[in-house]
């Protein structure tokens, strides 16, 4: 770098006028002379003629200038970059930096983690081997599950769970309160496939979730939709003392519903409904009533077109033009 500082400024004192360049030598530093030899004249030639590839003649006469007042005595006295974390280069970056240009790790897909996970032990306990093998006890109610229902380990891990109810409550007997956990619980594949069910525990709520989950897995039925996003025409159905009336909606219209019919529609793939509750609400008979007016109360296109005896794109103009 010395020797570099040492040979610009013979050469910045034996030319005129000589730009300080950040494309060629950043470390020249302009000044005046009198008397420039033919190496210097021909090296400040060079110099000048790179600048003109890359700058208009105005604006070369600006760097001249702006460069022309740096002094060998500031140059000397500049003070370097602070940041302790740069590269090491401020000025040319023609050249590449082993360091900071250039990855210290080859292209990494972000679907698995980079690291294994490691799992919160406290010390002391050990896990048991088969925790994570078929023989643990969550594998073999998805093996039961399997042969009931005939559905993959896949699918049935895939369904979105929602509790719905979670209380506790009392079986009243001749030798006091018997005290138990209930729970009621939804699954669905969001695309047209939902399920109920009921758990009881004596001791847990999370075993009575656990209970309900299985059942509603078992309980699997199918909703018919109309775009993948509503109902077929209005429903009004009554369950028990608790009267339903759902009507279809347009698209981007929303889920403007109960709570327990929103939890339903979301695990369902219903996205555009409006609806009412009437009478009690009682959240177990509401959500037992909604999902068998959904499943046996409506019409769909083929059987209305039937009955008309017109085609399915007429009767779909006719009725669910929204």
């Amino acid at each position: 770098m010395n020797s570099i500082v040492k040979k610009s400024l013979q050469l910045s004192r034996a030319s005129p006028i000589i730009a300080r360049s950040s494309l060629v030598r950043p470390s020249l530093i302009a000044s005046y002379s009198t008397q420039p030899s033919e190496d210097l004249k021909r090296q400040r030639d060079e110099h000048l003629e790179q600048l003109k590839k890359y700058y208009p003649p105005s604006l070369i006469k600006s760097i001249l200038a702006a460069e022309s007042s740096v002094s060998p005595e500031l140059w000397e006295k500049r003070q370097q970059s602070k940041v302790d974390f740069a590269p090491p280069y401020t000025e040319d970056f023609s050249t590449y930096d082993p360091l900071y240009d250039f990855g210290r790790h080859e292209w990494i897909e972000k679907d698995q983690p980079y690291q294994p996970i490691p799992q919160r032990i406290p010390p002391g306990v050990s896990l048991d081997k088969d925790i994570l093998s078929s023989k643990s006890a969550s594998a073999i109610n998805i093996s039961k599950l399997q042969e009931q229902t005939g559905l993959s380990a896949s699918y049935i891990k895939s369904l979105t769970v929602r509790q719905l109810i979670s209380k506790r409550v009392v079986n009243m007997t001749r030798k006091g309160k018997i005290p138990s956990f209930y729970s009621l619980a939804i699954v669905g594949d969001r695309q047209g496939n939902v399920g109920i069910g009921e758990g009881k525990d004596s001791s847990e709520g999370a075993l009575a979730l656990q209970r309900a989950h299985w059942n509603a897995v078992k309980n699997l039925t199918y909703i018919p939709r109309f775009e993948d996003r509503t109902i077929y025409g209005s429903i009004q159905h009554k369950y028990h003392s608790v009267v339903i009336k759902l009507r279809p909606a347009p698209p981007g219209h929303g889920l403007r519903v109960n709570h327990i019919i929103y939890e339903i529609c979301k695990c369902a793939g219903i996205k555009d409904l409006t609806g009412n509750i009437y009478r009690s609400r009682n959240q177990m008979n509401v959500a037992k009533g909604v999902i068998e007016a959904l499943s046996t109360k409506q019409t769909i296109l083929d059987e209305a077109a039937a009955r008309r005896g017109k085609k399915i794109i007429d009767v779909t103009n006719t009725y669910f033009n929204f």
